[in-house]
């Protein structure tokens, strides 16, 4: 196998199974559609090969988890570097199996690499702490990227660091508390008072 191969193969197979024991049925992967919404130009056809996992609860784990795979992959590298590609995978919890959890991390993921490519503008790629316009309802209507309390922040495979960004959906009110003092803060509430960082359409404002 190629260095890519045995670093894909390593995040999917040992470092996944280890995070997340169960990742599912097979991956989802991103679409040309979903760049399209995007109006993205020039999509790069590797792209097409990231996509989701659907991990299962497990006897550790009440929640379902959602995790991308793909943005980390080393294309350009043929030896161990700081961090492994984009040096990024995102994370979501929710209470039951979920549909649009899939498609909200498709969509930011698609938007992440175009972002990672100079495509959407003079914006550096998704971090820690960043918020994204992305509504789920009426009451859920931004997406924020945290550390995770549930799950290691960042792992390592032979090609690399890869950090792991939780993504929760929060309410408009949370958004402004968040402005105003930081993503962390909200992040602490949210753990605080519902006991996690898990992702819903509806529940009540901490803020």
């Amino acid at each position: 196998m190629s260095f890519l191969e045995e670093s894909w193969e390593e995040r999917e197979e040992k470092s996944y199974k280890e995070i997340f024991v169960d990742t599912g049925p097979g991956i989802f992967p991103l679409s040309n559609e979903i760049f399209d919404r995007m109006n993205a130009k020039g999509v790069d056809p590797r792209w097409l090969t990231h996509g989701v996992f659907k991990c299962p609860p497990t006897s550790d784990r009440k929640t379902w988890a959602y995790v991308t795979s793909g943005m980390s992959n080393p294309w350009e590298s043929e030896d161990p570097e700081e961090y492994s590609g984009l040096g990024v995978e995102f994370l979501m919890e929710t209470e039951n199996e979920e549909g649009w959890a899939i498609e909200i991390l498709q969509t930011l993921m698609a938007y992440n690499l175009l972002l990672a490519a100079g495509k959407m503008g003079d914006f550096p790629p998704l971090d820690y702490g960043h918020r994204v316009p992305l509504a789920l309802s009426e009451s859920i209507k931004t997406m924020m990227f945290i550390h995770p309390v549930n799950f290691t922040d960042h792992f390592s495979i032979k090609s690399g660091r890869i950090d792991l960004l939780q993504v929760v959906g929060i309410t408009p009110a949370e958004l402004e508390v968040a402005k105003q003092t930081s993503s962390e803060e909200i992040k602490q509430k949210l753990v605080s008072i519902t006991g996690g960082l898990v992702t819903s359409k509806e529940r009540a404002s901490v803020a």
